[in-house]
């Protein structure tokens, strides 16, 4: 018996096709992606910083221009009222809140503006007292007086990249302060002379606001600051000297940065060759809060001329 063999087949796995084109899509996107990521980075980390910090600069920069053209627009107003009695003036300034940003990467970094009128002893004011003395019908008469002012226009700006500033004005100085210093940008009306004597010619500068209060605002946007002179008046006084040691000129300033203030009447009086110790000293006293008290009592003072102006300022947006 003749038994047949079937011829069993083996099935060979069919080969698969490779896709080189597709792994190779895939690596260059990653690799693409990867590329945009790091440059992002790379923008994000170090171009975008610099050039807040550079916006944030040049915006500390604006709000100190326009403080010193704010003064400037009060003292011309000062000066014009001086020559035609005249004291419905008003002036127009225009101040900067905040600073500008980077399109799509930072926000602008926002200010903040107080405009802060006088009210008796709060910070900022400016007083000064002395005893003078009026000839009238032969008669010699001694009088004390006490002269106040106050208030003024501040700019906080809390930088996120450069460093955080404060611009004020006060008593017709400009001033810029941070955290490691006060400089004194704009010098107020004071000035020594020492010819025949010495002779303080002296300005203190109200500010007022058209509802009693403080006025705040914040944001990044410019505001205008309307300014109205209110009184103007300027008065020269005989001064008197109790004794040799007793000081004939007391002056007090209540303010957050003393040692720009300080600083001033140091350059000024040395100029004049007023000497520290024997012709004035200087004191400053906390006053809480960041706040202070410059004291200044100057000896053998023989006349003071004494301005008394009143700005209302409003802002206007």
């Amino acid at each position: 018996m003749q038994l047949s063999q079937r011829k069993q087949s083996i099935l060979k796995p069919s080969k698969i096709r490779k896709d080189d084109e597709g792994v190779a899509s895939v690596v260059g996107t990653i690799l693409a992606l990867i590329v945009f990521l790091s440059i992002l980075g790379l923008f994000t980390n170090h171009y975008v910083p610099a050039m807040m910090a550079a916006n944030e600069h040049q915006h500390d920069n604006n709000v100190v221009s326009q403080f010193s053209e704010l003064k400037q627009s009060v003292d011309n107003l000062m000066m014009y009222s001086s020559s035609s009695q005249i004291t419905t003036l008003s002036a127009y300034s225009p101040v900067t809140l905040g600073s500008s940003g980077v399109p799509m990467f930072a926000v602008g970094t926002q200010g903040q503006m107080n405009v802060i009128p006088q009210d008796g002893n709060t910070i900022p004011y400016f007083t000064v007292s002395f005893n003078y003395q009026l000839t009238n019908l032969g008669v010699n008469a001694v009088y004390h007086l006490t002269s106040s002012s106050g208030g003024g226009v501040v700019v906080n700006i809390p930088n996120r990249y450069y460093v955080p500033q404060t611009v004020l004005y006060e008593n017709d100085a400009v001033i810029l302060g941070q955290s490691n210093g006060q400089v004194m940008v704009a010098a107020p009306g004071f000035s020594v002379s020492t010819l025949g004597g010495i002779h303080l010619n002296l300005l203190e500068l109200s500010v007022a606001t058209p509802t009693t209060t403080n006025l705040s605002y914040a944001g990044t946007n410019t505001l205008s600051l309307s300014s109205h002179l209110l009184s103007f008046s300027k008065n020269t006084y005989t001064l008197v000297q109790s004794g040799q040691s007793t000081p004939n000129v007391n002056i007090a300033i209540g303010t957050p940065y003393p040692l720009a203030w300080l600083d001033f009447f140091n350059s000024t009086f040395s100029q004049a060759g007023v000497l520290y110790g024997t012709g004035y000293t200087a004191t400053v006293q906390s006053a809480g809060n960041q706040l202070y008290v410059l004291d200044i009592s100057i000896n053998g003072v023989s006349s003071m001329t004494l301005t008394n102006a009143a700005l209302a300022v409003s802002p206007e947006e």
